[in-house]
């Protein structure tokens, strides 16, 4: 799970960057500025692997600049374009930006990539792993075609908060800590395709839940 949703922490470690009290145009230049170094940074690392000695995390950098040098630049330039002056000169909170750039970029950004995890280069992406692959890709991109833009981001926030703890935990050779509820959903989710090769059922798709 750590390779699966690598991506979609570091697509919402950026947003976490940003916020703080400045004005809601300098947050977004704060925003852009962090993506391009970003972006620079993970087309560096995708130029130098080697994608066919590890596929799974050469996909995962493939879509770590998918949605940083792209989707998620994109996103805050239209939300920009769509404020005017005086809404992008009023001061604003860390909350508030973060509430803001959640349904205008991050929020569809995140479901973009979980998406493409499981879309048309799964197969390729997942070839040297120990599982009926085709029976898997299918699997898991029934189960997250269900979600919806909210929950993928509520997956992505919940392993950014998630993963560091557990592997400190590891490193420590102690029991990893609960996962957040919709992280295990995804985790249960993931080892039924992985296990029976059987598409998900209705039970297992996730709604985000109420309160962000």
């Amino acid at each position: 799970m750590r390779n699966i949703l690598y991506v979609a922490c570091l697509l919402f470690g950026v947003t976490a960057h940003a916020g703080g009290d400045n004005t809601l145009g300098d947050e977004l230049r704060v925003f852009s500025e962090e993506m391009a170094a970003q972006c620079k940074s993970v087309k560096e690392q995708l130029e130098s692997f080697k994608m066919r000695a590890d596929p799974i995390t050469g996909y995962n950098l493939k879509d770590a600049v998918q949605s940083l040098c792209v989707c998620l630049p994109e996103k805050a330039e239209a939300l920009k374009a769509s404020l005017s002056p005086e809404e992008l000169a009023r001061e604003v909170s860390a909350e508030d930006f973060l509430r803001l750039m959640g349904p205008a970029a991050t929020d569809k950004c995140a479901g973009e990539q979980m998406r493409s995890m499981y879309g048309e280069e799964c197969r390729k992406r997942f070839r040297k792993s120990k599982l009926d692959v085709p029976k898997y890709c299918a699997c898991m991109n029934d189960v997250v075609s269900a979600y919806s833009e909210e929950t993928a981001a509520a997956i992505a926030a919940a392993a950014a908060d998630y993963l560091p703890s557990a592997a400190e935990a590891e490193l420590k050779g102690e029991a990893a800590p609960p996962r957040p509820p919709v992280l295990e959903e995804y985790f249960q989710a993931d080892q039924r395709c992985k296990g029976s090769g059987i598409k998900a059922s209705p039970a297992l798709r996730l709604s985000a839940p109420s309160g962000g």
